[in-house]
């Protein structure tokens, strides 16, 4: 058994909405990214990276001006998991932004998370806070995987 984590944080910018879990979120924010911006993929995607060995995002995925979808570094872990004959037992993860509430949307990315993951309802965990208004200009995620050797 292996286990990784992993945080991440964005600033929030004046927009139409930003991506989490591959769900886009309508919203008077966008979140200030190379990537997508999409917290909980990055998060989640790292965490797997983290538990086989190898590193963090930033070994992987350079600077680029170039917008790209998180997905790809969802990808990219799942290559790495198969390749090392690894399996995620569960995962459990934690997005902390004050506005919009998120609670609305939780069905939905995690019914989307089961899809690019390749897991059940019950092996995924997504919970969501607030700062409590000190941090109102930020989305932050928080991710834990378990992996088990197949």
């Amino acid at each position: 058994m292996r286990i990784g984590h992993s945080y991440d944080l964005h600033n929030l910018l004046p927009g139409t909405g930003f991506y989490l879990g591959g769900i886009f979120i309508p919203t008077n924010f966008a979140v200030e990214a190379i990537s997508d911006g999409d917290v909980l993929l990055h998060t989640i995607g790292e965490a797997i990276i983290g538990a086989l060995g190898y590193g963090d995002l930033g070994q992987w995925f350079k600077p680029t001006t170039e917008k790209f979808s998180s997905t790809k570094i969802i990808n990219h872990a799942l290559g790495l998991l198969k390749k090392d004959g690894y399996q995620i037992i569960n995962i459990d993860t934690t997005v902390i932004i004050d506005e919009p509430k998120l609670s609305p949307f939780r069905e939905k990315i995690k019914a989307n998370l089961g899809q690019l993951l390749e897991l059940s309802d019950k092996q995924i965990n997504l919970k969501f806070t607030t700062t409590e208004k000190n941090f109102p200009t930020i989305i932050q995620a928080q991710a834990v995987v378990l992996l088990q050797k197949l």
